[in-house]
């Protein structure tokens, strides 16, 4: 680093010949010795408290991302692997809370939240058909089935994993918010952007409501035992998910720009996804959900 000085011919021999000039009068040329040990600490100091600043950014960071994750977790369940029995043929007989548990763990999504969602969507109900075709445990539509890698939608294993997986999404996006994930679960993480919250529309409203309700009574899975066929979603049901977790199932990125429209059209309003035998219909914000998968990193 170079250094700057007003007068580099100040050298100490120099000074001296200036002082014996002026006789008993004081010079005020510093010698270039003590300018240059002046400036080698200044240069030191300023290095410490970069230093330091750059390790409390560091450390505030850490402190926000492990709040951020303690927040996203929850009460994030924890087992050992499946309790059920693996048969000759693939398939897993276990139960749906075992199901909702593995998927907590592996999505890192709280256990009370995600059944939560699975009581309003479907009251447990692996067979359930809405009137706008989502199906299943969590009512996921068929086109978002594909984008989640779900591959049999009435299968409670890989519709409970796709659904976490997608709620685990919207938490990542909105900072481990509940409230704001449901409402993106329900209308789209787009249209929660666009209204910087829970959108004015009141089957949402609603729905949040019943999610937060649900969350704070908290949730019985019915003790039902189901044969299900676990593909990649599920990872290695015989070990703990919790390692198998990662950022990549979770990542996401900023939604698509929603187009405004009332809570009438969007209750309303169809839309056509696809041509011939594979055209599927869907309401609005349905179809919204089915466009936010790429973008949230899930498909």
């Amino acid at each position: 680093m170079a250094l700057t000085v007003n007068d580099i011919s100040a050298v100490d021999g120099q000074n001296q010949m200036y002082a014996n000039r002026a006789g008993n009068r004081k010079t005020t040329i510093t010698p270039f010795s003590e300018v240059l040990k002046q400036q080698e600490k200044n240069i030191t100091a300023s290095e410490a408290a970069k230093t330091a600043a750059e390790k409390e950014n560091i450390s505030s960071k850490d402190t926000s991302s492990q709040k951020a994750e303690s927040i996203s977790a929850g009460n994030v369940a924890e087992t050992k692997g499946t309790t059920g029995t693996k048969n000759s043929d693939g398939t897993l007989t276990t139960t749906l809370a075992d199901i909702f548990r593995r998927a907590s763990e592996k999505y890192g999504v709280s256990y009370d939240f995600l059944t939560a969602v699975a009581k309003a969507e479907s009251d447990f109900n692996p067979n359930c058909v809405s009137s706008a075709g989502a199906k299943g445990i969590m009512q996921i539509m068929p086109a978002e089935a594909k984008g989640l890698g779900i591959q049999d939608v009435f299968d409670a294993e890989q519709n409970i994993m796709g659904s976490a997986k997608l709620l685990a999404a919207h938490l990542k996006k909105f900072n481990g918010d509940t409230t704001l994930a449901a409402a993106a679960y329900n209308a789209g993480s787009g249209r929660v952007k666009q209204y910087g919250g829970v959108p004015p529309f009141k089957e949402t409203q609603n729905y949040v409501k019943k999610i937060a309700a649900y969350m704070k009574e908290g949730v019985t899975v019915p003790d039902k035992t189901v044969t299900v066929s676990p593909n990649k979603l599920s990872g290695d049901v015989t070990k703990s998910q919790k390692k198998a977790a990662s950022t990549s199932d979770q990542s996401g990125t900023d939604g698509l720009n929603a187009v405004a429209a009332t809570e009438e059209e969007l209750n309303q309003s169809m839309v056509v996804v696809g041509s011939g035998d594979s055209a599927v219909k869907m309401t609005y914000g349905a179809y919204q959900r089915y466009l936010e998968l790429g973008s949230l990193g899930v498909g």
